[in-house]
């Protein structure tokens, strides 16, 4: 069997999780609320949301934006979302000040903990079994006084979710194009995928 490419493995939160904090004490946060579309196995399209806890000081340092553009966000794959890494640098976050030199948890080291500090810093899982990201389905992201502060329109349509449940993962197009240049032949095969799960 084919590996999986990283940015469609499954995600690893929990279904029913309303705040995610990949580095629980570590460091003072502030809630940041998601909204996005999920498309589950079966087709059916959700609409969902969640807080992500960002480090404290994140929303002063962040510009409001409009829809489509990226703002905070970096990238949004099937699994969630990574916000950009370059608001860590304007907040002064050093990674190095929230280690546990836990040599059991990091053979490597600090170097490896570091690292770890900063992916899950950046990098949230949510709750969903496909998270899509066009911009017929934006994502969005608001600050803690309910700013935009990201979106991300160039992830996958609700077409591209279908495909990748259809195919069992062989399929992993976004069908972007396709719903952009001819809207009746996408429609037509979001309705023959839906009837084909």
């Amino acid at each position: 069997m084919p590996r999986q490419p990283i940015t469609l493995r499954p995600s690893a939160a929990d279904p029913d999780a309303r705040v995610i904090n990949n580095l629980p004490g570590r460091f003072s946060t502030e809630d940041w609320r998601v909204y996005y579309w999920d498309t589950a196995a079966s087709g059916e399209l959700r609409d969902r949301h969640c807080i992500i806890q960002l480090p404290l000081g994140s929303a002063a340092h962040a510009p409001p934006i409009t829809i489509g553009e990226p703002g905070m966000v970096l990238k949004v794959r099937r699994w969630g979302v990574t916000i950009s890494s370059g608001l860590f640098e304007l907040i002064g976050f050093d990674p190095q000040a929230y280690l546990t030199h836990d040599a059991q948890a990091y053979p490597g080291g600090d170097d490896e903990e570091i690292v770890d500090v900063v992916m899950r810093a950046v990098n949230f899982d949510l709750p969903s079994e496909f998270v899509i990201a066009s911009d017929e389905h934006p994502f969005l992201l608001f600050d803690p006084a309910g700013e935009l502060k990201g979106s991300y329109t160039k992830g996958h349509s609700y077409l591209g979710a279908l495909a990748y449940h259809v195919s069992k993962g062989r399929t992993t197009a976004t069908f972007n194009t396709m719903r952009h240049f001819d809207r009746e032949l996408y429609d037509r095969a979001v309705n023959s995928l839906l009837r084909a799960l």
